[in-house]
């Protein structure tokens, strides 16, 4: 058991004050009742009487000696027998039924009414006189008979035989109408013999209860709590060992039982506040020692100086715990150091009455409160156990809904591990039929077209002119029909590109169709130029963004090629100072046609020229899908298509449907020849 809480306000701070104001409550009513017991013995009422004197005989002397007479101060040496003799006064015997009040009888009694005996208790046996007889521990309220009872001058002897180690002696003693001296007896029998079962009952099963708890929570502190319970319990319930050696043993026992008892309790203390160390345990232990080693001592020599010593260092003991818990309470305003503070103050204040009560007044007749001390423990104990349970148990609902939160984000992974691992199966299939399709354009149609060409080249070799022969006619269809081949070719290896995943860059796209379509612009003599800078290099698309360029750059070639009748073309890529990427095809061809017809280049260009059929719109809507600007028109070399792609190109929802919808047309050159 740790302590809890901390210094200032806090949740636990109103249940710290109820335990404390409960236990506080608890003290002063036990407090109360106990004043109230022993007050029962000293306060009469009516005609009874106390006699506080009596003539004390002992080895053929006699004494007149106060009482109580305690032996241990006014007879320090063991003592075999004692008799008292006391006068009984006329005024308290006249009723019609008298009675003797013992609060406090002693060891072994008898009691004799004007020589007469009325009681024997507890004679020694003769057999065994080392055996313990049956002891007197209740109070004594003996009816004196009438016809015993003299009109005047009446005595009687009370026998009071002292077995050592035992402390003996003779309290006060009543006398008196029986029915005022009933309630002083039940009072004091209650608080004597009942309360003392009591203490015992609920210590020992507090005792058994923390034992169990230490056995299985493998708690010390439990198991400290749970010894000291059994020990008190087996004090209080006065267990009598009888017969050959056990006496001396259950008589040192007996001494050693209630500092044994506090040495438990402080570690018990200690454990529950966290301050019991290692060097602590050697300390209370060496005590232990010294304790059991003062209990035989006291049971041979039967010296009260050595039990003044012993309860004096159990009252150290108190002491020390005492300021240790005051201090862990002041420094961590916990609930476990406060109640135990309480408690063991309240301990202290009543091992010091009794010790002053019993070792320095010597009063033999007084009522013992430190059996009740127990009681505060336990109830401590009780209420540490609940506010543990109740800490337990909250802690329990929070790691209860932690774990529900922790098991609700689990299964929100889950879904989406189980999300990402259907789009990556999705993805997958997807990927799978791509490059099925990849394979069958490219085995079936790419194929066929390759075969095409190469027999559109054979039979052009078949139809050439023999060596010294008359050059035969131009086959121009089948010229036409090689280079609509190779347009096939060049279109379906850019739509295999296009399904292409992997994300590279555009400068090396261009590359691949300035490789595919040069062919083409050498046969119809035209020249290209590339002119790449450095940043533009490194310029990366997706794949969807990159076949849109590449078929604009695709279409204003063909353009070029067909109608331009050019004879150098420019392919430039340049990025600006914004981020943004430049495309531009330019030919001279508007320059060209301008020369051969010896007219100045047109300032303006009709608006159907600028139009152009479905070939410009189709870059149109390209350039829009990856919104960018596109702009065809004059430029000083002759003419220019010009694609400007911002820093990140949007439209990405629209590129598919885009795509889809543009069909690989001609255009319109300036001069308005129709693709």
């Amino acid at each position: 058991m740790t302590a809890h809480g901390a210094p200032g306000s806090g949740p636990g701070r109103p249940r710290r004050a109820a335990a404390l104001r409960a236990l506080l409550s608890a003290l002063a009513v036990s407090l109360l009742g106990l004043v109230g017991c022993d007050g029962a013995s000293k306060a009469g009422a009516g005609s009874a009487q106390e006699l506080r004197a009596a003539a004390r005989m002992e080895a053929g002397r006699e004494r007149v000696v106060a009482l109580p007479d305690p032996w241990e101060d006014t007879a320090p040496r063991p003592v075999a027998a004692v008799r008292y003799r006391l006068a009984l006064p006329d005024a308290a015997l006249r009723t019609h039924q008298s009675a003797l009040f013992v609060p406090h009888p002693g060891t072994v009694f008898g009691v004799r009414l004007n020589g007469r005996a009325l009681l024997s208790f507890g004679a020694p046996s003769p057999a065994d006189p080392q055996a313990l007889p049956e002891t007197m521990v209740e109070p004594l309220l003996l009816p004196l008979p009438q016809a015993l009872l003299r009109p005047a001058d009446n005595e009687i002897e009370i026998e009071v035989s002292g077995m050592s180690p035992r402390g003996a002696g003779l309290s006060t003693v009543w006398v008196g109408p029986l029915a005022e001296l009933e309630p002083l007896h039940r009072a004091l029998d209650s608080h004597q013999v009942r309360g003392a079962w009591v203490v015992s009952a609920a210590a020992t099963v507090m005792g058994a209860l923390a034992l169990l708890l230490a056995w299985r929570a493998q708690r010390f502190v439990y198991a400290c709590f749970g010894a000291a319970s059994l020990l008190w319990a087996w004090r209080m319930s006065g267990v009598q060992l009888g017969g050959g050696v056990w006496p001396p043993v259950g008589a040192v026992l007996f001494h050693a039982s209630q500092a044994w008892f506090v040495v438990l309790m402080a570690l018990y203390a200690l454990a529950a506040i966290g301050r019991d160390t290692l060097r602590v345990r050697r300390v209370l232990a060496g005590w232990a020692l010294a304790v059991l080693l003062l209990a035989v001592a006291i049971t041979l020599l039967d010296a009260p100086l050595l039990r003044g010593v012993l309860l004096g260092g159990t009252l150290l003991v108190i002491g020390w715990l005492l300021r240790v818990l005051f201090a862990e309470a002041w420094r961590e305003r916990s609930t476990a150091a406060l109640l135990l503070s309480a408690a063991a103050l309240a301990s202290v204040v009543v091992g010091a009455r009794d010790f002053v009560v019993f070792r320095v007044l010597h009063d033999y007749g007084a009522v013992t409160w430190s059996r009740y001390t127990i009681l505060l423990l336990l109830a401590v104990l009780a209420w540490l156990l609940v506010d543990e349970f109740a800490r337990a148990g909250a802690a329990l609902r929070g790691l209860n809904r932690d774990l529900q939160d922790r098991v609700a984000e689990k299964e929100r992974e889950l879904q989406a591990a189980f999300e990402a691992t259907r789009e990556q199966e999705r993805t997958q299939a997807v990927m799978a039929e791509r490059d099925r399709i990849l394979r069958e354009m490219h085995d079936g149609l790419g194929g066929r077209l390759v075969a095409a060409l190469a027999l559109t080249a054979q039979v052009a070799r078949q139809s050439a002119p023999p060596a010294g022969g008359e050059r035969r006619s131009v086959h121009q269809p089948l010229n036409d029909l090689k280079l609509t081949l190779d347009d096939c070719l060049v279109e379906l290896r850019l739509a295999l590109d296009s399904l292409e995943t992997d994300q590279r860059p555009l400068v090396e796209s261009l590359g691949e169709l300035r490789f595919r379509v040069e062919p083409s612009l050498r046969a119809a003599g035209v020249r290209l130029v590339w002119q790449v800078g450095d940043a533009a290099s490194e310029v990366e698309l997706a794949a969807g963004d990159t076949l849109h360029v590449l078929r604009i750059v695709r279409e204003a070639l063909t353009n070029v090629i067909k109608h331009a009748q050019a004879t150098v073309a420019w392919l430039q890529l340049e990025t600006k100072e914004d981020g943004a990427l430049v495309l531009s095809v330019i030919d001279n061809g508007l320059k060209q046609r301008s020369a051969e017809d010896s007219q100045p280049m047109p300032l303006f260009v009709p608006e159907s020229i600028v139009r152009g059929g479905r070939g410009l719109a189709n870059m149109q809507r390209r350039a829009a899908a990856l919104g960018a600007a596109l702009e065809s028109g004059p430029h000083p070399e002759g003419w220019a298509v010009t694609l400007l792609l911002p820093r990140q190109p949007a439209g990405l929802a629209d590129r598919a449907g885009a795509e889809g919808g543009v069909a690989a047309a001609g255009s319109v050159r300036p001069d308005g020849a129709a693709a």
